[in-house]
């Protein structure tokens, strides 16, 4: 990510940018959904969903900024890491639409708006987290990353039944199995990343707790 156009003296405080990220991770999980409702007509929604990840590359570059001022440690190393997948989630719900665009099904799968509700919830149990940072109790925290855990593991079965049952009943031809195979396998990582995000989050808690 390339911060040589972060005019330094505006950089704000992470937990301002951490929150507006989630905000707008938020944003872009219902430009989604409402790609999904609209395959007939994508395009709009399709640069709704693009505009939205680019404004996350925005902040996401804005947060390597202002880690660059800090002195280095785990910390910044972590915290780092946790910036990154952040974007990776905003970044994947990105790489959906595109395959939207690419794939151009004619209609939706119900394990897709499935996935995507999951997803939506995790980043609405990160919100709650995000919004204490980074002054966060340790007990809460733990307690996210539980919900979280049973959430990314709710939408990997989701989409191995999603697959199980694609090769056990001939529902779909076969390249719109292999689209959607590719578009909910997409979905599915991004569950993964929110899953990792919470995890990032309880090390920097403990971590200012040494």
């Amino acid at each position: 990510m390339s911060i040589d156009n972060i005019d330094q003296q505006n950089i704000r405080p992470l937990e301002v940018i951490f929150k507006e990220h989630l905000d707008n991770t938020l944003e872009c999980g219902k430009a989604l959904n409402e790609l999904f409702l609209n395959l007939a007509d994508p395009d709009h929604f399709i640069s709704k969903v693009k505009n939205l990840e680019e404004l996350g590359d925005k902040l996401t570059a804005e947060a390597y900024s202002s880690l660059e001022l800090l002195t280095y440690s785990e910390y910044i190393y972590i915290t780092e890491q946790l910036t990154k997948r952040l974007d990776d989630i905003v970044d994947g719900m990105n790489d959906t639409a595109r395959l939207i665009d690419i794939c151009h099904p004619r209609q939706i799968e119900n394990a897709a708006y499935e996935i995507l509700a999951t997803l939506v919830s995790m980043i609405e149990t990160l919100q709650i987290e995000i919004a204490h940072y980074p002054d966060i109790e340790l007990a809460s925290i733990k307690l996210c990353t539980k919900t979280l855990k049973k959430h990314e593991e709710n939408a990997d079965l989701i989409y191995h039944e999603w697959r199980k049952k694609q090769r056990r009943v001939l529902v779909l031809s076969l390249i719109e199995e292999n689209n959607w195979t590719e578009i909910l396998g997409v979905l599915e990582q991004i569950t993964d990343d929110a899953y990792h995000a919470g995890l990032l989050l309880e090390r920097i808690v403990k971590f200012r707790q040494k």
